[in-house]
């Protein structure tokens, strides 16, 4: 149970970006039909193969990543532009980018208006892009950090890995066990780094009694000023706790006490509801994050450590062979 880490890198090099996300939506498509899966859209715009009829379980990872979209031309040439997801000026000040254009994807950079010294941009307007083609640009165009992909036997760093990392997860925990496909649906979502709708319709629209939400959480961004238990690197996945008003479901503490798999303990202190919140407000389906520690938060590059990659996938298939059963 290793990580394909040329599938990994292939995911982390296709345009996602909130807002813009038919790219890697044909991408996974394509990648499930030479899996001889079928899958289909639902009318939130999600891709979702397994069992579409009764799930019991349904397994997600969000596709899309943060960027930004142009939404004016400067006088001078150069070009405004606003968030696409949760991505603020400062993430993107002094940052090398790229602009999906329809000649192709366009290398650029975002200056500072200003001398700003100690002072982080606040808005917008506050910062400017330029590239090497400006006359190929056009008004409503995404983009997003330029692509870098770098492995070793032991670690990735790599731009986009929030959430390629459980994409890529899911597409081989369905090749290397098939069974899977019979009770579980399976989702890529595309809006996690906007409102989080698209999860609750799924949950609404398909009613499983389970979720699991996979996704990456930075263990290096820690505050003095919260409570929190945050997980390490090297020491496997992470299984949420609780966080803003979201505490692990009864029924899964009991699951988890069953389980062989070694994982991490998170509580965090952050005041948007996770996901296993958001799936919940149905009142049937009982909801659980498992985190990937990295690296990184929400900006260009992260940094992925092999085997906590591989754990997570263990741990992941075990959740999901128990939960099959579970009463």
């Amino acid at each position: 149970m290793e990580i394909n880490i040329q599938s990994l890198k292939s995911l982390c090099f296709t345009h996602s970006v909130a807002g813009d996300t038919e790219e890697i939506i044909d991408y996974l498509q394509k990648r499930l039909s030479e899996l001889k899966i079928k899958s289909q859209i639902t009318s939130y715009g999600v891709l979702v193969f397994g069992n579409l009829q009764n799930p019991k379980i349904m397994i997600s990872a969000h596709a899309d990543e943060i960027g930004f979209q142009v939404i004016k031309k400067n006088s001078d040439g150069t070009f405004m532009v606003n968030n696409s997801g949760h991505v603020t000026p400062v993430m993107l000040n002094n940052n090398h980018v790229y602009v999906k254009s329809d000649k192709g994807l366009v290398e650029g950079f975002f200056y500072s208006k200003k001398e700003l010294g100690d002072n982080k941009p606040d808005h917008f307007t506050e910062i400017f892009l330029d590239t090497l083609d400006n006359d190929s640009i056009n008004i409503g165009d995404f983009g997003s950090y330029s692509r870098v992909f770098n492995s070793k036997k032991d670690k990735v760093i790599a731009t986009g890995l929030d959430n390629k990392t459980s994409v890529e997860m899911i597409l081989e925990l369905v090749e290397e066990n098939q069974s899977l496909l019979k009770d579980i649906l399976f989702a890529f979502v595309t809006e996690e780094e906007t409102t989080y709708d698209c999860i609750a319709g799924l949950s609404s629209l398909y009613k499983p009694e389970y979720a699991l939400v996979l996704d990456m959480l930075p263990v290096n961004q820690q505050s003095p000023t919260k409570a929190e238990a945050i997980p390490e690197m090297d020491k496997g996945p992470a299984i949420l706790f609780s966080m803003h008003s979201y505490h692990l479901h009864p029924k899964l503490k009991k699951l988890v006490k069953k389980l062989k798999s070694k994982f991490q303990y998170a509580f965090l202190d952050i005041d948007f509801p996770p996901e296993p919140q958001i799936v919940q407000r149905n009142g049937i389906t009982k909801g659980m994050n498992i985190f990937l520690p990295m690296l990184g938060w929400h900006n260009s590059c992260y940094t992925m450590k092999i085997k906590d990659y591989v754990k997570m996938k263990k741990l992941v298939l075990e959740i999901s062979q128990l939960l099959e059963s579970y009463k």
